[in-house]
């Protein structure tokens, strides 16, 4: 796993400047002959965003502050995260065939497609976090020292995602309904993660279970930088069951990485 492990690391660095480019060239696709252009790449989670909140605080009455925060913000802390987090699920896990012409390339590297589709949506993800970051500094809301954990934040995300993604697209390419059940699980992900519910309001085993979801903390993570005003560090009974979900992946992502990456470009 370690030889694997270093080849990975080793294709990544000898493209670096490639995935750039081609990170760039994905987010071009995504607005490609729209009107509007690059606004459509926020669009989509303010709208959904708006409408969660104006659900939750208006037609279900539950719109109170999170810690001295605005639930609003809390929800956006939230939400923009979720919908990083469900391109990666959704896309990330079966990004073959998404790019069947640069796993048909000889001499392609395939770690490198999971390593640039995180990339782009990582680059939407710290757009909406940056104009988050403005809006609230805009209208007095008060902006913690703890913000400053959101770059380490993100570096984690898009590294925990990116083995998912490598871990996972094997599996989606050679069997299709393994590709579909993935996709199936990316509701259930969303609405068992505490995107728009605290965890705290969770019995005890509830919340035991919640430290090993990965999208939970990653949530909870962000929102440590705008609500909770902690460091991630400071929780380490969040952060060690995330830490060992993260190795488990890593680990299965150099194991099926290894075993099926040479079978990927015959069955596409």
């Amino acid at each position: 796993m370690l030889t694997m492990l270093k080849q990975i690391l080793q294709e990544n660095w000898q493209w670096r400047h490639q995935i750039w480019d081609l990170a760039k060239i994905d987010l071009v696709k995504r607005y490609r002959g729209a009107a509007l252009g690059k606004i459509w790449l926020f669009t989509r989670p303010a709208i959904y965003m708006l409408v969660y909140w104006f659900t939750l605080s208006v037609g279900m009455r539950h719109s109170a502050d999170v810690n001295g925060q605005p639930f609003l913000l809390w929800l956006a802390a939230g939400v923009f995260p979720w919908f990083f987090m469900s391109d990666a699920i959704n896309t990330g896990s079966d990004i073959y065939h998404r790019y069947p012409y640069l796993v048909n390339r000889l001499k392609f590297p395939l770690s490198v497609i999971s390593t640039f589709y995180t990339l782009s949506i990582m680059i939407i993800f710290v757009c909406t976090m940056a104009i988050t970051i403005g809006v609230c500094l805009l209208v007095g809301v008060h902006i913690s020292r703890y913000v400053l954990q959101l770059p380490l934040v993100m570096i984690i995300m898009f590294v925990f995602w990116t083995a998912w993604s490598i871990m996972l697209s094997p599996l989606g390419a050679v069997s299709k309904d393994f590709a579909n059940l993935i996709k199936t699980l990316s509701m259930p992900f969303f609405w068992l993660s505490g995107i728009l519910f605290q965890l705290t309001s969770l019995p005890p085993i509830g919340q035991k279970i919640m430290t090993f979801n990965p999208v939970a903390w990653c949530a909870e993570a962000v929102r440590s930088c705008f609500i909770y005003k902690q460091w991630i560090w400071e929780r380490p009974e969040e952060l060690i069951p995330f830490l060992i979900v993260f190795l488990v992946v890593v680990l299965l992502a150099l194991r099926n990485f290894k075993r099926l990456y040479k079978e990927v470009p015959d069955v596409l």
